[in-house]
């Protein structure tokens, strides 16, 4: 039996399809150049707060549980761990935004998420504090190099990775063929990539470069995430990543001094401890201007899809959103319209 789909494009998106397909014995063969630019430079954070107006993140609910399980469950096939829980301390930028955490520590749908601040909180001196710090819960980070080199070699070890770099003239897709080769489904899933893709690039998806560095510092404690202007993810032996600069509507992997320097800056606004820079690198994710990832089938090529548009949120909205494209595609259940391409013409 040959393969039934072909995903193009082994990021986030390809590998979480890519384990639903196996998960439901739909053979399959995901090919990809193995130069990765965003999934495996992003820190894989989870954080299900979105802080300037302290509300949840667009289906947390949803996504966040599924999540946990599915890198838990992936993660026994290749006999690794994915997901590290870790709890994220906020420092509050402002006044009004200590009283609004206050508002909703209490609330039933966000007590999962909010600590309530206690005394120790508003006095802790693990950051620069001046309005106060708290707990968030139900955080964490995926452990990005882990994933994609480990779910690579599941792949290979079920036959359904191919390492090669593609041309689009390689694509046949008024008769779904690659490189002569028949497929029931064509799936790209292909990061920024995607702005070159020529059946999907009417689609607005943008290339939004992020910088991020690696610092080593003897003080810091490893035992929470810390926020503020930047994140401050502890990675083991005294060293903490920090991220991520936001530079719209480039591919220019080059990093900069200009990145460097917003984010001294920003860490200067977060800790008082001193610290050295051991790295520096920059990674391009895929976004959209309204925010919300691309799912669905290109209006004229039938069993064309794409799954993109992840952006700085993908490693908690990606595993449940694979499966609602797989039950899209063989269920046919509908895509949630706030996704589904069919809203841009």
């Amino acid at each position: 039996m040959g393969h039934k789909v072909l995903i193009a494009g082994g990021g986030l998106a390809g590998i979480c399809l890519g384990y639903q397909l196996a998960e439901n014995k739909i053979p399959f063969i995901l090919i990809d150049s193995g130069v990765n630019h965003s999934s495996l430079k992003a820190a894989g954070l989870v954080n299900p707060i979105v802080f300037r107006r302290m509300l949840k993140s667009w289906r947390i609910d949803d996504f966040l549980p599924y999540a946990i399980q599915f890198y838990k469950k992936t993660g026994k096939y290749t006999d690794s761990e994915f997901f590290h829980y870790l709890p994220m301390r906020r420092g509050f930028a402002h006044q009004q935004e200590t009283e609004l955490w206050e508002s909703k520590q209490n609330l039933e749908e966000y007590k999962i998420y909010l600590s309530k601040l206690t005394n120790e909180d508003k006095t802790s001196e693990v950051l620069i504090n001046n309005f106060g710090t708290g707990i968030v819960k139900e955080t964490g980070y995926i452990d990005t190099k882990v994933f994609l080199e480990n779910s690579y070699a599941y792949f290979e070890s079920i036959d359904s990775y191919q390492k090669i770099e593609y041309k689009y003239n390689e694509f046949d897709l008024s008769k779904k063929t690659f490189r002569g080769e028949n497929f029931d489904k064509i799936i790209f899933c292909e990061g920024y990539k995607g702005i070159y893709n020529p059946w999907f690039n009417y689609l607005p998806l943008q290339a939004t470069k992020g910088q991020t560095i690696i610092i080593k510092s003897n003080t810091l404690k490893d035992s929470e995430i810390l926020n503020r202007k930047c994140f401050l993810l502890p990675l083991g032996n005294n060293e903490f990543k920090v991220g991520a600069t936001y530079e719209w509507n480039t591919t220019d992997l080059s990093t900069t001094i200009e990145g460097l320097n917003t984010l001294k800056e920003n860490i200067e606004q977060l800790i008082h401890d001193d610290y050295e820079v051991i790295h520096q690198d920059a990674g391009i994710r895929p976004t959209v201007k309204d925010r919300r990832p691309l799912l669905g089938e290109h209006p004229e090529f039938k069993n064309i899809f794409i799954f993109n548009g992840l952006g700085t949120k993908g490693y908690s909205m990606a595993p449940l959103l694979s499966k609602e494209l797989l039950n899209y595609i063989y269920e046919n259940q509908p895509i949630d319209r706030e996704i589904n391409i069919s809203r841009f013409k």
